[in-house]
């Protein structure tokens, strides 16, 4: 009996990955990259607490973003983008109230993250749960083009 050739692990990933696998894999290393940040972000206790809820709701986002934004779990990466932007909203708060030197640089920084938190909120809000299934009202075979 010959048995079946297995493909190579990575193969099996890549092909598992939603379309476009190049914005999926950018939004990945993103959301890894909020979580670390989460994690420097309460590694001090700070006295308000807002600094911990802001890490708190950065590593929520992240997490939510690592499990659903690969495979095309919108619904979960759509949680995360809500904890994401209420982190970045903490931040923004904690900017303006306090004004530190570098204050325009950190609201730029803040309000551009908003932004693409935004957009990519824009690129998935129609996208079904599965990705195998259309887009509701459309005729075509896959629906991820996110």
């Amino acid at each position: 009996m010959v048995m079946p050739k297995r493909k190579p692990i990575f193969r099996g990933i890549w092909d598992m990955l939603a379309e476009p696998k190049s914005v999926t894999i950018m939004m990945t290393m993103a959301y890894a990259a909020l979580i670390m940040l989460g994690f420097w972000s309460v590694q001090d206790i700070s006295t308000t607490g807002l600094r911990d809820i802001m890490g708190g709701l950065l590593i929520a986002g992240g997490v939510c973003g690592l499990i659903g934004c690969p495979w095309g779990q919108w619904w979960i990466e759509r949680a995360g983008l809500v904890a994401t932007a209420a982190a970045f909203a903490v931040h923004l708060s904690i900017v303006m109230a306090v004004t530190p030197p570098d204050g325009p640089w950190d609201v730029a920084s803040a309000v551009g993250v908003e932004l693409l938190v935004v957009t990519r909120w824009i690129r998935i809000r129609a996208l079904p749960a599965d990705p195998r299934r259309p887009r509701s009202g459309s005729t075509r075979g896959r629906g991820t083009n996110a």
